[in-house]
């Protein structure tokens, strides 16, 4: 059901005409040509722990562009968590992105100057051990620059006494999602490398022991193995990395307590059978852009685009996975 357009007067002060109220989840769907979720308005307001805005599905990006005020209260949440598009699209600004309905409508000159990077950080190294009982902890992917995305988390590598064994690399991320993390690596199953610019996460590889093995985050997500004849739980399953969130609008006020993100997926979290499972690592952080008129920004809560967590670890196997790296908050003021 489409949002309707009210007057709404923002904490009992502030009128908000033509204003869209969310108060529950709302998505956008990305064009099926551009393959970004664009969304226009003249105000919006999400109010309540239960109210959202994110893109209906992964994507290029979810961008909004507001004539007037964007304001979050009580627990709202902007996000593009774990929505991140995989694909070596190059540098983008937010005008490539505009269906050509939209395109009309707003000058698209002035959005060419803000370029998010084709390449985003590094993905996380791999691990490697030789024989006996020995293990490594996994990578953690690099930190993004202005502009940019994090890199993916590493696997990390548990010989268990079998041979030579490595966790799988964490790849870099791309313009349009965090880098995707690769798998770790027990005993003779070695880790798989995820791919660059965001996906796909590393498949885990397969072995005669009774231990599973979690892949790693990615769009897609790489498989997980798990030992027949035994009972698993996947408790969570690692997604894609954080994706690109743009904002245009007069104002934006982030009110206490609520959250603008574009975060990486933690790491696949597997439990169960007799030796328990060797649990992935994070996906990079996203990139988030947001542009208001000079003074219009106003955060009182939270906005971040966070690296994803590695799954913890599991009895037998103490070494855990890398975490993604955290992707870039990125303010500007328009100016005319």
């Amino acid at each position: 059901m489409a949002l309707q357009p009210q007057d709404y007067l923002l904490d009992g002060i502030t009128p908000m005409p033509r204003c869209i109220v969310i108060t529950g989840a709302a998505t956008v769907a990305p064009d099926a040509t551009t393959g970004a979720a664009v969304w226009m308005a003249h105000n919006v307001a999400l109010v309540g722990a239960a109210a959202s805005l994110s893109a209906s599905t992964n994507c290029k990006g979810l961008v909004g562009f507001v004539n007037g005020f964007v304001a979050l209260r009580n627990g709202a949440h902007l996000h593009m968590d774990k929505l991140g598009k995989a694909g070596n699209f190059g540098d983008l600004s937010p005008d490539m992105l505009l269906p050509a309905a939209l395109a009309r409508r707003i000058a698209t000159r002035k959005l060419q100057a803000y370029v998010i990077q084709g390449d985003g950080a590094a993905g996380a190294a791999r691990t490697a051990v030789v024989g006996g009982h020995s293990y490594l902890t996994g990578n953690n992917g690099a930190a993004a620059g202005p502009m940019q995305t994090g890199g993916g988390g590493g696997g990390s590598s548990n010989a268990a006494g079998v041979g030579d064994c490595y966790g799988g690399a964490g790849g870099k991320g791309g313009p349009c999602g965090g880098g995707a993390s690769g798998s770790p690596g027990l005993a003779a199953a070695n880790g798989i490398d995820a791919g660059d610019f965001g996906g796909p996460g590393g498949n885990a590889g397969v072995t005669t022991s009774v231990t599973a093995i979690a892949g790693g985050g990615g769009d897609p997500a790489g498989s997980n193995y798990l030992p027949t004849g035994y009972t698993f739980n996947i408790v969570f399953q690692a997604l894609a990395g954080g994706g690109l969130l743009g904002l245009f609008a007069a104002h934006f006020d982030v009110g206490y307590g609520c959250l603008t993100s574009a975060d990486g997926s933690p790491g696949t979290v597997i439990t169960g059978g007799n030796y328990g499972a060797v649990n992935g690592p994070g996906t990079g952080g996203g990139c988030v852009v947001i542009c208001t008129k000079p003074g219009g920004y106003h955060n009182s809560g939270t906005v971040r685009a966070a690296g994803g967590l590695h799954g913890g670890t599991q009895p037998y196997y103490e070494a855990f996975s890398g975490d993604g790296g955290a992707g870039s908050v990125n303010l500007f003021e328009l100016v005319g």
